[in-house]
């Protein structure tokens, strides 16, 4: 009976040890996260199960260690001495948690795209997303307000790097034509063109071309041969697709 009883003792104080564990190593890991202090359970997969992390996580909600968000968001605070009540989380920051914890690829929002090319017009804070479109809102103390996402096609998605999804986004939102775009491609350099131009190779081929023909009109005699088929190529497939679509558009009529 004693044995039985040391047995249920001790099993208690293991639960309790590995939860205090768990609970300081969410806190040492905190530390280390890419996009600031906002997490998600699925931030600390490798700590423990899924069902140890969210009870860990209340725990340290419960002992006032760390804020809930809503939408099993979490958020340590950063306490300074002129602020000590604490900093709220940044809107990007809620946003790529939001993504971490669906798997989601998400790209800067139009408004994030002008302020980086410096143009004096404002854009919406839709967050472009590999994800469906989603809203979400946020009424807490440490976070409120409301982050939403657009599905954009897969042909964007796999664009390589944000920095060059912010050249589309501009060329898309802007026209090709545009006194803005004009300026954008001016202040481009002729690497940093040929650099988007690499990492857009998924992307519609009418956007390739406009990029292509840019760095064309800059150096022909710069392109190598092999970039010189590819822009060939591409160009004449983009004529293709205008041709074929003209052609249904006047059998359209006919029929």
């Amino acid at each position: 009976m004693d044995y039985a009883f040391d047995l249920k003792r001790f099993l208690c104080i293991f639960r309790f040890m590995i939860k205090r564990t768990v609970e300081e190593q969410i806190l040492r890991t905190i530390s280390f996260l890419e996009s600031g202090r906002v997490f998600s359970s699925t931030d600390f997969a490798d700590i423990a199960n899924q069902n140890t992390i969210r009870t860990a996580l209340r725990r340290l909600t419960l002992a006032k260690k760390i804020d809930a968000l809503g939408h099993s968001l979490y958020y340590k605070r950063i306490r300074t001495k002129e602020y000590p009540i604490g900093y709220q989380p940044k809107y990007e920051s809620v946003a790529n948690a939001i993504a971490r914890r669906f798997s989601w690829k998400i790209f800067p929002t139009l408004s994030d795209t002008f302020a980086y090319f410096s143009l004096r017009k404002t854009g919406d804070r839709i967050f472009p997303s590999s994800g469906p479109n989603k809203k979400f809102e946020f009424d807490s103390f440490a976070f409120s307000g409301s982050l939403e996402f657009r599905h954009i096609p897969l042909k964007l998605s796999r664009i390589a790097d944000k920095k060059a999804f912010m050249y589309v986004q501009a060329l898309v939102a802007l026209g090709e034509d545009s006194e803005e775009m004009k300026l954008i491609f001016a202040k481009i350099s002729t690497e940093d063109l040929k650099t988007v131009i690499r990492k857009i190779t998924y992307a519609p081929l009418r956007i390739q071309n406009v990029f292509l023909k840019e760095l064309k009109s800059r150096n022909d005699g710069g392109l190598s041969d092999s970039a010189k088929a590819n822009a060939e190529n591409i160009n004449n497939a983009f004529n293709k697709v205008q041709e074929n679509r003209k052609l249904a558009r006047i059998f359209r009529k006919l029929s």
